[in-house]
């Protein structure tokens, strides 16, 4: 199980979408109106839209609590779950995704990062909410993280995430300027992605109807460039 690290704000991002299209919701609707566990002027005027195409600030208030626990706080207010056991009830036991998880106990199955100069090895243990960067998981189950959204969250004949949700993607996507990343993913002109800072990588192309996986445990310093050689090798393998 590899550390997936930003890849996680996909996870982040869909069980935003799930909480805020089951509670009938603006996208456009100020955080300030839902949250009531922090003061209006540590939340500014940022949106439910801010959080999902990760617009605005990053930070919030003195303790600077990161976009991610702002969502997770919103989540828990509209549906009474983290995001971990949002994501883990509605997706996880139903796909049957055993070797994903927000780790916040060590076991043998983790695989430790390098990302010292010296190549120091290190697992990430932390809170099992949801919003921090401690979310592992085998390279099949991001598979099937990438299948469903390949597949509109129809998993074997089940739709375990409303048609809302995607029609609330693409609505964002057609509505935000000069953003391409929308609920955590990238969008480019031929596929869809997200990447972890360790090189853990997922890329959907829609036009083969398959999902790309790669698992890495150790820093780049082209980050951008090597998410989108993985992405141009992917699709030119599926063409050929």
């Amino acid at each position: 199980m590899f550390n997936l690290y930003s890849l996680r704000k996909t996870y982040v991002g869909l069980a935003t979408a799930i909480a805020v299209v089951e509670s009938k919701l603006s996208i456009d609707s100020k955080v300030s109106e839902v949250l009531t566990n922090m003061p209006e002027y540590e939340l500014g005027n940022t949106t439910i839209r801010d959080l999902a195409t990760k617009s605005g600030a990053k930070y919030f208030g003195s303790n600077r609590i990161e976009r991610e626990e702002v969502a997770c706080d919103l989540i828990k207010e509209l549906t009474g779950y983290n995001i971990a056991e949002l994501i883990t009830e509605r997706i996880f036991k139903p796909m049957k995704l055993t070797d994903t998880e927000w780790v916040s106990v060590p076991k043998e199955k983790l695989v430790c990062d390098f990302q010292a100069a010296d190549g120091y090895a290190s697992v990430r243990i932390e809170s099992n909410e949801g919003h921090e960067r401690n979310l592992y998981s085998s390279a099949r189950d991001l598979a099937q993280w990438g299948n469903l959204h390949l597949n509109r969250g129809l998993i074997n004949h089940s739709q375990l995430v409303p048609v809302e949700v995607f029609m609330l993607i693409e609505e964002l996507r057609m509505d935000t300027e000069d953003k391409n990343r929308i609920f955590g993913w990238y969008y480019q002109d031929k596929c869809y992605y997200a990447s972890g800072a360790a090189g853990c990588h997922c890329v959907i192309v829609p036009e083969f109807n398959a999902v790309g996986i790669r698992m890495l445990n150790k820093y780049t310093e082209n980050y951008t460039e090597d998410q989108n050689s993985f992405n141009e090798i992917f699709y030119n393998c599926l063409q050929a």
